[in-house]
């Protein structure tokens, strides 16, 4: 299989799904185009093409990628629910440590739309599951 690399910064890029890329970038999509996500949380680029000749910076999304904005409290760590960082964070401080805890705490439920809505086209679960542990880890060392 053929490494497609970020043409900003050289990391290796991950497939993303078309409609993941078109419902969350302003500008107009190229619609026969492979598209991936550049995971280099230090780089612009968001979204691009193997050939490097389109791409997308966080500039050009109608939301912010929790990964390339790692401090902001106000980021979704889960999309479909906009559960924020920062509500992930107070939900630890009151000894909420699983994501079901949580969830049920901020009232923030998964309503599937990780397709539309998560700018890596997934579930969040494993996302959100480390977040918890950034912060409970944080505490309890």
């Amino acid at each position: 299989m053929e490494e497609i690399l970020c043409p900003d910064c050289g990391t290796k890029g991950k497939k993303v799904n078309i409609v993941t890329v078109k419902s969350l970038v302003e500008k107009k999509v190229k619609d026969n185009a492979s598209y991936q996500i550049c995971l280099n949380s230090d780089c612009e680029t968001v979204y691009f093409i193997s050939s490097g000749t389109i791409f997308y910076s966080r500039e050009d999304l109608k939301i912010a990628v929790w990964y390339k904005d790692s401090e902001d409290d106000k980021v979704p760590i889960c999309y479909c629910s906009n559960l924020t960082r920062g509500e992930i964070k107070e939900a630890v401080d009151k000894g909420y440590t699983t994501a079901a805890e949580i969830r049920k705490y901020t009232g923030k439920s998964i309503t599937g739309n990780c397709l539309t809505e998560n700018p890596a086209s997934q579930c969040c679960h494993q996302t959100l599951t480390k977040e918890i542990a950034r912060y409970y880890n944080k505490d309890n060392i």
